[in-house]
């Protein structure tokens, strides 16, 4: 099932600040600036899964089995996708919180961001990775509980038990 929606931005990169220190164990939060340059936020977005259910009476639409997200350069894959939507300030409807769980991936063509589940709330313009977080940028690795990643700064936020791999 294929599914066509133009929603913000969910653009995704790393650039490892000077901050960051040597490879190994590193303090429970580290900062990273993070994006996806000149991503089209505005290009369509197309959502492929194996089934697709939608509640009207709850406003949810239910992604299942290897769902795959395309939207410009930007490329994210999860077993089960939740979209909860509803009316804006015009009465059209819009999406509002996509949850992703199982196997959550996002990618750019250079980086790439792992977890086991992420919730990106629009109306904030965030997105939050949790579980098992591991962000990689060519050969160096960034591990931790959480990234909480903010789309109008572009700024990233590993929180828990981080730790990278610098090469």
């Amino acid at each position: 099932m294929t599914f066509s929606k133009s929603l913000p931005a969910i653009v995704l990169g790393l650039f490892l600040s000077g901050a960051l220190g040597a490879a190994g164990a590193m303090a429970q939060t580290t900062a990273v600036s993070m994006g996806l340059q000149n991503h089209n936020s505005d290009s369509p977005m197309e959502i492929t899964s194996e089934e697709l259910s939608i509640d009207q009476e709850e406003s949810v639409a239910v992604f299942e089995g290897n769902v795959l997200v395309r939207q410009g350069e930007l490329t994210m894959t999860c077993a089960r996708m939740v979209v909860e939507y509803g009316p804006d300030e015009n009465g059209k409807d819009e999406i509002k919180i996509v949850r992703m769980f199982g196997g959550v991936t996002l990618a750019s063509p250079e980086e790439t961001a792992e977890s086991d589940r992420a919730v990106y709330t629009l109306a904030v313009e965030k997105i939050v990775m949790l579980g098992d977080v591991l962000v990689t940028q060519g050969a160096t690795a960034i591990s931790s509980n959480q990234l909480t990643y903010d789309l109008d700064t572009g700024d990233g936020l590993l929180e828990g038990d981080v730790k990278t791999v610098l090469q």
